[in-house]
Formats: C-alpha cells, sequence, structure tokens
C-alpha cells in the first residue's frame, strides 16, 4: 500500500484484537488466525507487512491444521514491530498489530561474506561453518533426536543438516528445527520432496518458505541434484521462489554428486544460488572451481580427515563427517583469521590456504620436507596433528622461503606459520577483510595463443556406447605446469540440464552421464579447467558430435 498507507493508518486507532508475541531477536514468533464460520480454508489469502524502525519483511501464512493460519515471523532486531495484514478475508485485511523483540545472544542468521566465506547477519562477524547430518531426523524418537542434537553440540558442529522427507510431517519438522536452533546451531534444510509438477511446486515451496523461512536455517536443495530428472529446471524454479518468498534471504544452494556449480545460470537473472555445494574433496573440482567461482563452497562428501583438509586446501567449509577430527578441525580454525583465508600456491611437501603476510596453514598428507614462500617477517612456526590435536611447536622463523619437515612421518601433517602477535592486534581493532576483494578472484585465460596445453583426446565424434578417453598435453613444459588439477565437464547444451564432472586428472576416461542427453546425436561441449602449480586458472572449450 506504501509508505502514506502505512502513515494514515498508523494515525487512526484501528489496532484490532489481533494475536501478539514478544520474543528475543532473531527468534521465531507464531501468530495465529483462526477461521470462522463461513470462512472457506481452501481459498484463504493472508500474508503480514513487519515492519521495525529499519526494515520491512513480508511474511506469508500457511495453513495450520483444518481451520488456523499462521504467521512466522523472526524479528531481526529489537524494539517494537507493528504489522498490517492484507487477506481475501474482509474482517483481516488491513487490521494492524504489534510485536515486540527483546535483546538476545544470537549473532543472527548466516550470510554469504567476504566472497567466499560467511558472517552472522546479527553481528556481521565470522561464521565458522562445520556441518553433519541427522538421518531421519523426523522420523526417530524425539528422545534419540535430542540426545544427536546434543552429541553434535558437544562436538562443536555449527550446522546440523536435516532432510524433510515428501511425507514429512512438516509441524514436527518445525519444531525440531527449533529445538536444533536452540542449542545455537543453524539447521541446513534438504527438501526431498520437491514436486516435479509446476503448480505443485509453487504451492510446496510457498508453504516450505512460510513455515520455515523465519528459523535459523539455509536451503539444502536436493539430497543430489543429479539423480533429478530435469533437475536444473526443477531446483531454478524452486530456487527462484525461495529467493522471492524467503524474507530473510537464507543462503541457497543444493546438494550434489560432485558440484552444483551445474545449476548457476548463464544469465545473471538465473542465478538462485548464493554458495556452492560438493560432494567429493577431489582438489581436481573444489580447488579448480575455487577460482572460477565468486561463491563461498561447502563440502558434504567428507568421510575422513584426509577428505576434511584437503577440502579445507581446496577452500570449503566441512559439511560432513564426524569424530573427533572434526572437532580437533573447529578448535584449531577457531584460532584462525579462517574468513580471510584463500588457496595458496607458493608450497611444495603440501597444499596451503593462507592470510598473505599473516599466516600460513599447510596440509602435509605426505609427511616431508615442506617448501614455503611467505612475506619477510617473524613467524611462530607449529606442527599440529590433526587427528589429535596435540601442537608440537617449532623453533620461530624469520624470513622470506621457509623450509621444515614434520616431528616424524607416522601420520600426515598440518603446518601453521603465524604471525600470532600480529593477529592478536587485528583482533583488538575488529576488521572483518582486511585485503581487497579483487584479488579473490583471477582472470580465467581462454587465448589460445597463450595457452601452454591443447586437448589431444578425444580427437573426433564421441559416441554414447563407447566411453571414450581424454588426455591433455602440455606444450611448453615448465615448473608451472609440473603439478596440474584438472577437471573435465561435459555438457549437451540445447537439452539443458547443465554440465557434469566427466572426468578429473590429465588423462582418463571419460564418463558421459545419460541424464544430459534428451536426444542424439547431439553436439557436446566440453570444458577443461586447469590449475597449474602456480594457482593460475586456464579454460579450454572443445565441441564435439554425440552419437549413440
Amino acid at each position: 500500500m506504501g509508505v502514506l498507507r502505512w502513515a494514515i493508518l498508523m494515525a487512526v486507532p484501528v489496532w484490532g484484537q489481533l494475536p501478539t508475541c514478544t520474543v528475543p531477536a532473531w527468534s521465531a514468533c507464531d501468530l495465529a488466525f483462526d477461521l470462522e464460520a463461513g470462512e472457506n480454508p481452501a481459498t484463504v489469502q493472508l500474508h503480514g507487512e513487519f515492519r521495525s524502525a529499519k526494515r520491512t519483511l513480508l511474511i506469508q501464512a500457511f495453513r495450520d491444521g483444518d481451520r488456523r493460519y499462521v504467521l512466522r515471523f523472526a524479528p531481526t532486531e529489537t524494539g517494537e514491530w507493528a504489522f498490517r495484514l492484507t487477506s481475501n478475508i474482509k474482517r483481516l485485511d488491513g487490521q494492524l498489530g504489534k510485536a515486540t523483540a527483546t535483546a538476545s545472544d544470537s549473532p543472527g542468521f548466516v550470510k554469504v561474506a567476504n566472497v567466499h566465506h560467511f558472517a552472522n547477519e546479527g553481528t556481521n562477524k565470522q561464521h565458522l561453518w562445520m556441518a553433519t547430518a541427522i538421518d531421519d531426523f523426523v522420523k526417530i524418537p524425539r528422545a534419540d533426536f535430542d540426545s544427536a542434537v546434543t552429541q553434535r553440540v558437544a562436538e562443536k558442529f555449527t550446522h546440523l543438516r536435516v532432510t524433510i522427507a515428501k511425507d514429512a510431517d512438516l509441524r514436527e519438522a518445525a519444531e525440531r528445527i527449533r529445538a536444533i536452533n536452540a542449542r545455537g546451531v543453524v539447521a541446513d534444510v534438504v527438501l526431498a520432496g520437491i514436486p516435479s509438477d509446476r503448480r505443485d511446486r509453487e504451492q510446496y515451496i510457498t508453504d516450505i518458505a512460510a513455515r520455515f523461512s523465519a528459523l535459523n536455517i539455509t536451503w539444502m536443495g536436493v539430497p543430489v541434484f543429479e539423480n533429478v530428472p530435469n533437475g536444473k529446471a526443477i531446483l531454478k524454479d524452486a530456487g527462484a521462489l525461495l529467493a522471492k518468498l524467503d524474507p530473510y534471504n537464507h543462503p541457497r544452494t543444493s546438494m550434489a554428486e560432485a558440484t552444483s556449480a551445474a545449476l548457476q545460470g548463464d544469465h545473471p537473472d538465473e542465478r538462485w544460488m548464493s554458495f556452492l555445494s560438493y560432494g567429493t574433496p577431489d582438489p581436481n573440482v573444489g580447488a579448480v572451481e575455487h577460482q572460477f567461482y565468486a561463491m563461498p563452497q561447502v563440502n558434504t562428501g567428507i568421510q575422513s580427515e584426509r577428505d576434511l583438509w584437503n577440502a579445507t586446501m581446496n577452500g570449503q567449509y566441512p559439511a560432513s563427517g564426524s569424530g573427533k577430527y572434526m572437532t580437533v578441525w573447529f578448535d584449531f580454525m577457531s584460532g584462525n583469521r579462517y574468513w580471510e583465508l584463500e588457496p595458496y600456491f607458493d608450497v611444495d611437501g603440501g597444499r596451503a590456504v593462507a592470510l598473505e603476510d599473516v599466516e600460513y596453514i599447510v596440509y602435509v598428507e605426505k609427511p616431508g620436507p615442506v617448501e614455503l614462500t611467505v612475506e619477510d617477517h617473524g613467524y611462530d612456526v607449529a606442527w599440529i596433528n590433526p587427528a589429535t590435536g596435540e601442537r608440537t611447536k617449532a623453533k620461530n622463523y624469520k624470513g622470506k622461503h621457509f623450509t621444515g619437515e614434520p616431528p616424524d612421518k607416522s601420520h600426515d601433517w598440518v603446518l601453521q606459520v603465524s604471525r600470532e602477535g600480529h593477529k592478536e592486534g587485528m583482533l583488538k581493532s575488529y576488521k572483518f577483510d582486511s585485503r581487497e576483494v579483487p584479488i579473490r578472484l583471477q582472470e580465467v585465460e581462454t587465448n589460445p595463443a597463450k595457452m601452454p596445453f591443447e586437448v589431444a583426446s578425444p580427437d573426433g565424434d564421441i559416441s554414447m556406447s563407447i566411453a571414450p578417453r581424454y588426455s591433455l598435453k602440455i606444450l611448453r613444459p615448465t615448473r608451472a605446469t609440473r603439478d596440474l588439477l584438472v577437471e573435465w565437464t561435459a555438457e549437451v547444451v540445447l537439452d539443458g540440464e547443465g554440465f557434469r564432472v566427466a572426468g578429473t586428472g590429465r588423462e582418463g576416461t571419460l564418463h558421459i552421464p545419460k541424464e544430459i542427453v534428451h536426444k542424439l546425436p547431439g553436439t557436446l561441449s566440453l570444458r577443461v579447467s586447469i590449475l597449474n602449480a602456480n594457482g593460475k586458472a586456464y579454460a579450454i572449450d572443445k565441441v564435439y558430435r554425440l552419437g549413440p
């Protein structure tokens, strides 16, 4: 109705006997409206426009039972919130009400920040994402659910992933997500029941957004998008609906067997995702794509300590895993400026992330000599056992070229070379981002004249019945080409299913999923994305005729 209408309504004493609530900021408040005789619950339209001094939120009501509708609202700041109803029920339309938000210890909902990282909206401070799943979270006995949440909180997980099945009791699902939130943990919501029919899908997503948006959540799409027929189109539609209907703009992605980057639209208007999800810790996928996409990344494919640390070196946050090694990771990363760390390539003998001039973290999967180029300062040096967290202090280092070896070769190690005193000083004068954002992404080299590589195979038409070999040829060997990360992706553009990871590494056998091919013959677009030893990114595009 606009600001003028609001001003007129607020000036006239038209406050009705509407439900109200008083809750801490960032907590969900339910305002229930019972229908009267003659009001058809199947045709009700109801939403509320909630306003504070700084923000306006449009909240859609959902049907809760036979003759009750609920507006679920979470105030994002303390103080009084006024709301105005819009409805096709005449007695409710235009009515005004109030809700009150009290002070809260909550840091607020999670948001995307600093290109590849996360922050909390309420404090605008860094957020350390570490997630794992609770299976069958709605169906398991409540005591077992509560016990699982308690255990994960003790292990220091900040996110718990839950799947809302097609037949789930949505009221119970919301209550259990509230219980997760009450422990200070975010719920990552997977939707296993998104309908394939567009009209049904719109109704489903509208209801889901109304029920869950006011909770502390992220949207994780479907369990494995590659297994969903017409998955890209369905998720594009569902994601766009969530972006429209979720007034809190919770982060959105979908789970994937390899990478959800395939769901990213070519046009900005089609880009409904705000972060990427990976189902593999393979650096040929994660580390390469980190240089191509200005989005945070989480990894749901972690099954071991080595997976965890390789995903970390990819620039990803862990979204699966269990055991002491996860708690060790959390404790270690909590003491670092993790919200500024990016993959770092001036290292031999391991893989690294760093905030240059401040700290360098190297994962040494195969123990041996490590060489690390650093800015010219004095540094504290320590070796950490990633299984136990045991810390072995080494001799301090001053200079530009650190060399060293782990205390022993019995297991993998994490090397930390850091200016601990400088880090403490940075925290005293809090600054979220201490370096310029533009340096986070590079311009990918696609010019053939500057390309030190070429695709040696496939070198002709491709058949779906015979998996072809692929190989990358190095044209000009240098120190930078001694160690390459390579991702091969295949797409039939006209069929609209997006790309799939068809291979990794310099050579192998292409796997072209039948799900991306609607009819044959067709045209296959093959992209080779390459990261050299210095972290320089290249892309080669080839087109092939695809036959039966």
